[in-house]
């Protein structure tokens, strides 16, 4: 049985990174997203939390928690990709800068 040990420490492994994953994910906690897939111009801003909040730490998405400044409004944004892609949302630290955003891809259409 010398698989034993490594199926342990595997199993192991695998229950001590999954908590992190979602305890990683309630950073976005309070934020601002919107789901740039679809029509910037009728999409809405709203608060990260609650069934959305519930929704990301799923595994019917992907989120990358790190900080990105490729948007085009400049302002730093998170994203969450549902699987398959049918949605993908950007995230703001606030209201003012996921609006910004919002309105600037809106005018670019």
């Amino acid at each position: 049985m010398p698989k034993t040990p490594f199926v342990h420490s595997a199993l192991i492994l695998f229950l001590v990174c999954a908590p992190a994953h979602a305890d990683g994910i309630d950073v976005l906690r309070g934020k601002f997203a919107f789901d740039w897939f679809h029509d910037p111009a009728k999409a809405k801003c709203v608060k990260v939390d609650g069934k959305l909040l519930s929704d990301f730490k799923s595994s019917h998405y992907h989120c990358d928690l790190k900080a990105n400044t490729n948007s085009s409004s400049g302002a730093s944004s998170r994203t969450c990709t549902q699987i398959p892609h049918d949605k993908e949302y950007l995230i703001f630290d606030t209201k003012r800068a996921c609006d910004e955003e919002r309105d600037t891809q809106a005018s670019n259409e």
